[in-house]
């Protein structure tokens, strides 16, 4: 790999950035997440001539450079000379000449002041000739003072595999994907995170295994893209999910639900066994139902929130564990989303309430009547899904 340096003018890095020949969002960063004090901060060691760290590069096929390591101060430059920052007089040490300039936005700078703004010049290490490995290794170096996640890390490797998942995540996210339709964003890319280890278990084709983020990254780090019947497979399953997530907020009461990354890979790995059985509506239902069954059960709902009271009091009338369910499911889904034994468990109550739910479907009757007959001799919820989960060899032979 080639680092070649070269110092370059904040004017110029702007007119790149607004012409797209610096890309501060390839695919590898993680969003912008400075804070305001901070971004003050950077745009004040400019005004006083102090240096700051170099930005990294890397040189795509098109000659645009995507920006490894530097993105937030880029967008803060940026961002100061859009006139969306102001600055901070009060910084310490007090320096007179820019107290003077306390609130002010670029556009309101003095032209002596916005020239000598422009003519700050910054270090720029441009990468050419590299292998996948080689920017995501000094990306790791570069940021291991920060906390970064496992999907920030992971997408610091170039290649096929990584553009899959960001090719997944930009139609999980066209579709309707957001926090106000699934009650998380892609902060810190979330979803790359969900959507990549939904793939790695359809591929590998079983839940029952723990799957760690070592697991995932040599994927990437080995440039493997995922099996194209799984790649598509996982597309549909994520569209067809969020047009569930948005007609149950849209039509079942308006409410938002308040799904995690648990529960989200959860809802995938269930509906990839009901796509073809279960209509769009009857996913918005499930939905719509379950998850604030689960809020009920963490004591934060009214029974109003039901779209439909008279099955859900059926329901937990003649089933007696039909309330422990979701304290199952809501103790699962808190013990995090790698833990292979909580993900088996959370899909078997899944599957035991879409059973309940639509009994007249006859859904996986052998599962209802091992059901019944278990707990009827247990009388304990956990010890029946442990019993189902053995005699099943439940999580096993995921289909595409």
């Amino acid at each position: 790999m080639r680092c070649t340096a070269s110092e370059l003018e904040i004017e110029t890095i702007f007119t790149r950035i607004r012409t797209d020949d610096i890309d501060l969002q390839p695919d590898f960063q993680r969003g912008e997440v400075w804070s305001i004090p901070k971004k003050r901060k950077l745009i004040d060691s400019i005004l006083r001539g102090w240096r700051i760290p170099p930005i990294h590069v890397i040189e795509n096929e098109n000659y645009v450079d995507e920006v490894l390591d530097g993105q937030q101060r880029l967008a803060t430059i940026r961002d100061f000379m859009n006139d969306k920052i102001k600055i901070d007089g009060s910084l310490a040490p007090i320096d007179e000449s820019i107290s003077k300039l306390d609130g002010l936005v670029y556009s309101k700078l003095d032209s002596d002041t916005q020239r000598k703004f422009k003519k700050y010049s910054v270090t720029i290490i441009r990468l050419t000739q590299y292998i996948p490995e080689e920017p995501a290794e000094l990306f790791y170096r570069l940021n291991q003072p920060a906390t970064l996640t496992s999907a920030e890390q992971r997408n610091a490797f170039v290649g096929n595999t990584r553009n899959q998942i960001r090719e997944l995540v930009d139609a999980f996210e066209d579709a309707g994907a957001n926090k106000d339709t699934i009650g998380f964003s892609n902060s810190r890319m979330a979803y790359d995170d969900v959507i990549s280890k939904f793939c790695y278990v359809v591929e590998i084709g079983t839940i029952r295994k723990k799957v760690t983020s070592t697991d995932i990254s040599d994927k990437y780090r080995n440039n493997h893209p995922f099996d194209d019947k799984v790649f598509g497979k996982v597309k549909k399953i994520l569209i067809y999910f969020i047009e569930g997530a948005q007609l149950s907020k849209d039509t079942l009461g308006g409410r938002k639900l308040s799904l995690n990354k648990a529960t989200l890979f959860s809802w995938l790995i269930f509906l990839n066994r009901y796509m073809e059985k279960l209509s769009t509506g009857e996913v918005a239902k499930l939905l719509f139902e379950f998850e604030h069954a689960r809020q009920l059960a963490k004591g934060k709902n009214e029974h109003t929130l039901f779209s439909d009271i008279d099955n859900n009091v059926y329901l937990s009338n003649k089933y007696p564990f039909y309330q422990s369910m979701f304290l199952i499911f809501n103790q699962r889904a808190s013990m995090g989303s790698t833990d292979a034994t909580s993900i088996v468990y959370r899909d078997i109550i899944l599957e035991i309430f879409v059973v309940l739910y639509f009994r007249d479907k006859h859904f996986n009757d052998d599962l209802y009547t091992t059901l019944l007959e278990d707990y009827d001799k247990k009388q304990n919820l956990s010890l029946t899904i442990e019993f189902i989960s053995n005699f099943f060899n439940w999580g096993d032979n995921i289909k595409w």
